[in-house]
């Protein structure tokens, strides 16, 4: 593994870490309630979210995952779970 897929790995690792943050404290404090920066706890984990799709886009770019597998294991857990 190369030092420029061993950094992006790490701020996968990084933003997983913010995504569980940022839902232990919507579950704290409520979806609606105001972080420090004004925004909702729900549009911080939106923010999270999104800092964690845009860093998974740039994996696959760099063919350090296969698009193809993860959508597969999308549709998998989308057939289990997403009949709620």
């Amino acid at each position: 593994m190369n030092e420029d897929t061993k950094e992006v790995l790490l701020i996968l690792q990084e933003e997983c870490a913010e995504v569980e943050q940022a839902v232990c404290k919507a579950f704290r404090f409520g979806l609606d309630s105001r972080h420090e920066d004004g925004l909702t706890k729900k549009e911080e984990l939106e923010s999270e979210i999104g800092d964690l799709l845009c860093i998974i886009d740039i994996l696959i770019k760099k063919a350090v995952l296969s698009d193809s597998n993860i959508n597969g294991a999308k549709q998998k857990k989308l057939e289990k779970h997403g009949k709620h």
